[in-house]
């Protein structure tokens, strides 16, 4: 009888680890493993862009305030990062879905650290009851080629575009957005005065937490973000949910700036934009939301112009600012490009059936 032997796969020279970061993140030695492994693939994936700071990685590994956050790193065996992952897994809403990211060392890639982290943060996905796994990335040919052997698909995009702060012409671009508000001075955390006209927007801001008198409007101007055309479902979010997303900001060393827009009328919140930094060199704009009944009215741009001028008072530093949005949302691509945002690059939500 002949006997013929399976070859045995050499080992791999490094294993993955699983951790679940506490209240604060991952502590210092270990978020310097895994900044240096992104600073790597940033190098290599987006060249000529101001690395990632500390204070960035930590933001994504804090936990959400319900739901869960895990960890992955494949290491070698002195101990340095080859590449990570995380994964979030969110009870408010997104109760059947994942989200995660992955990212391997240039140095690493194609020697299968990306398919065993990918198969580590699917594995812990599909054991919390998750139907499907989506991972945010750029959209290059190799995360092309990486989703097609791993048979995810695309199914959403995103556009990043990029706002010179230091460029000819923004301060003008911005006056001219404002031009609602000729000789209106903004009011930091004050009440509207019932004497203001009602078609006089009262611009207000604050940084990093939002005045106790906005928070309600705060929570439904957020669940506006998330509802769902032509239904009532929205995100739930909560008082304690937009303070503990505070919290963890300012725990991550991010310094947040919100701008919104008052009706007079009714002393809600009509609209609001808010972004982040965390090394006031670059910075990140993040929500934008015009509340529904305010929509048409030109309150997008208003109010993005009403931040950026806010940014550059309170960071004088701050060179440029980052922003994505879907690539089929053109009234805030074209509110962005009036704002001088000009396209950089495509980031893609890739679609794992569980």
């Amino acid at each position: 009888m002949r006997v013929v032997f399976a070859p045995v796969a050499p080992p791999r020279p490094w294993r993955v680890a699983v951790a679940e970061p506490g209240p604060a993140g991952p502590g210092p030695a270990e978020l310097r493993l895994l900044l240096a492994c992104q600073n790597a693939a940033d190098l290599a994936d987006r060249p000529g862009d101001t690395p990632t700071s500390l204070a960035e990685i930590r933001a994504l590994l804090i936990p959400p305030y319900r739901g869960q956050r895990l960890l992955f790193t494949a290491l070698d065996p002195a101990g340095h990062a080859l590449g990570w992952a995380r994964l979030g897994l969110y009870e408010a809403f997104h109760r059947t879905i994942g989200h995660g990211a992955v990212t391997v060392h240039p140095a690493a890639r194609r020697r299968g650290v990306g398919s065993a982290l990918l198969d580590a943060v699917a594995g812990a996905a599909r054991d919390q009851g998750r139907s499907r796994l989506i991972l945010d990335a750029p959209r290059t040919a190799a995360t092309e080629g990486f989703a097609r052997q791993h048979g995810l698909c695309v199914s959403g995009c995103d556009l990043r575009s990029r706002l010179d702060l230091e460029a000819a012409g923004l301060t003008s671009r911005l006056v001219g957005a404002n031009s609602v508000f000729p000789n209106q001075r903004p009011r930091r955390h004050a009440r509207p005065s019932p004497h203001d006209h009602l078609n006089d927007f009262i611009p207000v801001q604050w940084h990093s937490v939002c005045p106790d008198h906005l928070l309600d409007d705060y929570v439904c101007a957020l669940d506006s973000l998330h509802a769902k055309p032509g239904t009532a479902e929205s995100a739930p979010f909560t008082r304690g949910e937009i303070r503990y997303r505070e919290w963890s900001a300012q725990a991550a060393g991010l310094r947040e700036y919100t701008a919104c827009l008052i009706d007079p009328a009714t002393g809600r919140i009509a609209a609001l934009s808010s972004a982040h930094t965390a090394d006031g060199v670059r910075g990140e704009q993040n929500e934008t939301v015009v509340v529904p009944e305010y929509r048409g009215r030109g309150l997008a741009a208003l109010v993005k112009a009403r931040l950026i001028s806010e940014l550059l008072t309170a960071e004088p530093g701050l060179r440029f600012l980052d922003t994505f949005n879907a690539m089929d949302n053109h009234r805030m691509l074209a509110v962005n490009r009036r704002l001088g945002f000009r396209p950089l690059d495509a980031h893609a939500a890739w679609t794992l059936v569980l």
